[in-house]
């Protein structure tokens, strides 16, 4: 671990009892100082640490399950509990990578969002040793320097400090308002060669619906639905018409589902990219299907089919 990450480490945790899943990083930082115990996130019981240690790439190496990492940590961690995790920057391995993998990379606004989505409130963003670096001298943390938002993508690394929420409502407050203003999601509507449609179970929401979700800056809405379906089912498809939009309020926002064809050979066991979010997968005859889905997801659905290519609106539950 850099010294630069160490010392952000220092500021943050000086005093508090902290785990981390490296035990390279329980040495450093006991070394420098700090009371920190080497320990599996799965290990622990809800609401059992105080603060949690991700410094050692293990959001890198994650992958594209660094966010069930996350919430994990927000998982063992009592309320009001602090995360300090560190995320190769995305910008810096663009430019220096020079063909090597770095893994997972995070932009400061990325790594930010991430936290924000899992229940922290971000108190600290920062690029431990940016300023330096652009200075042409050795590198070192500057607090106040690599705080600075037009540096924060100029390091190797990002590293992000978030607390906790004390409440549900307080977390729900924050997930909603890191949204984008008007919030865009997609969906797909998938078929198997019986007739059968795709679905899954929304472990958080405990409801069975089809793979969706919010799509991504930059992103546009059929791609968003695709990666969706990958990420929530574990298939790969190939979106194809718009069979509906619907419009619904708190968050402000519009869903737009998708025909779609799978890709992936549809006989084939089905598991979610995204586990912290999806419990089950199925292919549901029709009737079944719409039987199980949550009751505005399957008014969604009939609209689709009856209809294809309606405009709705649906009240604060669509």
């Amino acid at each position: 671990m850099s010294p630069e990450l160490v010392a952000v480490a220092v500021e943050r945790l000086a005093g508090i009892r902290a785990v981390t899943p490296s035990t390279a990083t329980a040495r450093t930082l006991t070394d420098a100082g700090l009371r920190v115990d080497p320990v599996a996130l799965t290990d622990l019981g809800a609401a059992s640490a105080p603060a949690v240690v991700l410094l050692d790439d293990e959001l890198a190496r994650a992958g594209e399950h660094a966010e069930g990492l996350l919430a994990q940590a927000a998982q063992v961690l009592v309320r009001g509990g602090l995360v300090v995790a560190g995320a190769r920057g995305t910008v810096h391995a663009a430019v220096t990578g020079r063909g090597r993998d770095p893994g997972r990379t995070f932009t400061a606004v990325e790594l930010s969002r991430a936290l924000g989505h899992h229940g922290f409130a971000v108190e600290l963003l920062c690029a431990p040793g940016a300023g330096r670096a652009l200075a042409g001298t050795a590198a070192a943390y500057e607090p106040d320097t690599d705080r600075q938002p037009g540096l924060l993508d100029a390091a190797p690394h990002v590293v992000a400090a978030g607390r906790r929420y004390p409440d549900d409502a307080a977390r729900s407050a924050a997930f909603f308002s890191s949204l984008p203003r008007k919030v865009v999601a997609a969906a797909t509507l998938c078929h198997d060669a019986q007739g059968r449609l795709l679905c899954v179970h929304d472990s958080f929401k405990r409801h069975w619906t089809i793979p969706g979700g919010v799509v991504d800056a930059d992103e546009d809405p059929r791609t968003g639905a695709e990666r969706e379906t990958w990420e929530e089912a574990g298939l790969r498809v190939r979106g194809g018409d718009l069979l509906g939009v619907f419009a619904a309020s708190w968050p402000d926002r519009l869903i737009l589902i998708y025909a779609a064809t799978a890709l992936d050979d549809t006989t084939q066991r089905l598991i979610p990219r995204h586990s912290h979010e999806i419990d089950d997968v199925a292919w549901l005859p029709h009737d079944e299907a719409l039987a199980r889905l949550a009751p505005h997801k399957a008014d969604q659905v009939r609209r689709c089919l009856d209809t294809p290519g309606g405009t709705w609106r649906q009240g604060p539950v669509g």
